[in-house]
């Protein structure tokens, strides 16, 4: 069973619904909830900071980020900022592979908000040398193989949990829409690999969330 449609948006005074056109005030936040009002506590003209971040990759590191004549940042008082309207979360994942602060962009936003970012990953793999007359091997041991994995993530807007993109996972925070929650359970392996994260899209099509405008006038 595969469900599609969305529900009719009914317009907020002040606030605009949370999907990929919503344009999220620029500047650093200092906690989830200042990311839920749209209030970042401090914009850039306010901080310097040495980053590097690629919007089309959804990624950004930063050596740095301290108030104008100020301390500099600890990377746990940082939630995340927003760059040309994208925001950005701080990872904890990755920080320990990482000398910078690493950040993920949310691909998709709403009130079920995804993410994705890459950790290196070593597994220890036998090895053997060979006797090339014989063609026995002679010596046996381990080598460490890296490897890059893509790690997927939602963020809970409602209550900025995070947790990694599953099933039993998504199908938890779709409570209160029965009709996409049976969708996600009665879904087989295949078509979960093939179709959950459509499910996401619809979810939050259905279920919009409402934030703060800023006035930029």
């Amino acid at each position: 069973m595969f469900c599609l449609g969305a529900a009719g948006l009914k317009a907020q005074a002040g606030k605009a619904p949370l999907d990929k056109k919503f344009a999220f005030a620029d500047g650093v936040y200092l906690s989830f909830e200042e990311f839920q009002q749209n209030a970042p506590a401090l914009s850039w003209d306010e901080v310097d900071a040495l980053l590097v971040s690629n919007v089309t990759a959804f990624s950004a590191q930063a050596e740095y980020i301290r108030r104008k004549g100020g301390d500099t940042l600890a990377p746990a008082a940082i939630w995340g900022f927003a760059l040309e309207g994208l925001p950005f979360i701080r990872l904890t994942d990755a920080a320990a592979q990482k000398r910078a602060m690493t950040f993920a962009g949310l691909r998709v936003r709403g009130r079920i908000c995804y993410f994705t970012f890459e950790t290196e990953k070593i597994e220890q793999i036998p090895i053997a040398a060979y006797n090339p007359l014989t063609g026995k091997p002679f010596r046996r041991g381990w080598a460490p193989r890296h490897s890059t994995v893509v790690q997927e993530r939602i963020l809970n807007f409602e209550t900025g949990a995070v947790q990694p993109f599953g099933r039993a996972e998504l199908y938890n925070w779709m409570e209160g829409d029965l009709q996409m929650q049976r969708t996600v359970d009665e879904m087989t392996e295949e078509e979960v690999e093939e179709k959950l994260f459509k499910c996401l899209l619809i979810y939050d099509d259905r279920n919009p969330v409402w934030v703060p405008v800023v006035d930029k006038g």
